[in-house]
């Protein structure tokens, strides 16, 4: 018997895009699948095409559920009202902007079902630029990096000290045996701004390794109302506190493990991410912020291959065009 499989599509303000991410999953070729719509308190009508496409298309689905709030929430507690719902042995949320390949489901039951001792693993994602009507700009190269595929072939511990640094595996590659959320405590609804960096710290400390998955499964919109990518130039200081407080409640409890120069590291984002806030409304705020970086040891020995990564595939020069366009 194949075992249930909880898709989780969380949307906020979605309306033009949201069918599109629906449409994904209905188009799956894994046949077990419970479909559950969380809506975090949507002004534009978003609610309203999530029903209707669920009158047309529900009975795909083993169940289906739209959850709604009469408030926004933020991310984490959204995130936590569509998982708790979930009744799927295996689980993968999705956003309401983003693209769920063909066959997606399939890879990530397969991968589970053929590797027990997998709790949370993540795959391949192909990140595009998209402007707020949907419009798809450019694709941009897969994520993780090669380097981030290494670390992950290492153990709970190693991958806890990158971790510790910055979030460097994105939400929308994340799956999960739906079990292991609830172990953790689910999300942390402190977090109004993301819902990913202290999860996987959680799993981590917790003495989940998060596995690989070397497919290709989500296709990753970034578009201006996407809150990380808008973060710097909207100088969204909550997004900035956020991140100083995962150092706070999830890094510096552990700061025994890591190194000297991985504490001399975090200490650096800390102080960046505080120059963030005050002055986030300026600017030139991201290069008055990247001073505190003269000081981390880390980012020393970083800069060589960031600085080629500039030249070469321009990443903040595309997501300023976001902005520009």
């Amino acid at each position: 018997m194949l075992a249930l499989f909880s898709v989780v599509v969380l949307t906020y303000n979605q309306a033009h895009l949201v069918e599109a991410t629906l449409n994904s999953v209905y188009q799956q070729s894994y046949p077990s699948v419970e479909l559950i719509i969380s809506d975090d308190g949507s002004r534009d009508g978003t609610p309203k095409i999530v029903d209707k496409w669920l009158s047309r298309f529900s009975k795909r689905f083993v169940r289906c559920q739209l959850l709604t709030s009469t408030q926004n929430t933020g991310i984490s507690a959204n995130h936590n009202r569509g998982v708790k719902a979930a009744r799927g042995e295996f689980l993968k949320y999705i956003g309401g902007d983003d693209i769920l390949l063909p066959g997606a489901l399939e890879k990530m039951a397969k991968f589970l079902e053929q590797n027990p001792e997998v709790k949370v693993a993540t795959s391949f994602v192909q990140p595009f630029l998209s402007k707020e009507d949907g419009e798809i700009l450019e694709t941009l190269p897969l994520v993780p990096e090669k380097w981030a595929i290494k670390v992950l072939a290492r153990d709970t511990g190693v991958q806890f000290r990158y971790m510790s640094r910055h979030c460097f595996l994105p939400a929308p590659g994340f799956f999960f045996r739906t079990e292991s959320l609830a172990k953790i405590g689910y999300f942390d609804e402190e977090f109004k701004r993301f819902e990913d960096w202290h999860t996987w710290l959680k799993f981590l400390a917790s003495g989940f390794r998060i596995y690989f998955l070397p497919e290709v499964t989500v296709r990753w919109r970034m578009h201006p109302n996407s809150v990380s990518t808008s973060a710097l130039h909207k100088g969204d200081k909550r997004f900035f506190e956020e991140n100083i407080l995962v150092y706070q409640k999830y890094v510096l409890p552990y700061i025994n493990l890591l190194s000297p120069l991985e504490r001399a590291h975090v200490r650096a984002r800390i102080r960046f991410y505080q120059a963030l806030i005050r002055h986030g409304g300026e600017t030139k705020a991201l290069s008055k912020a990247r001073l505190n970086f003269l000081f981390d040891p880390i980012k020393w020995v970083e800069f060589p291959g960031w600085a080629i990564k500039q030249i070469i595939r321009k990443p903040m020069k595309k997501i300023r065009r976001l902005f520009e366009g």
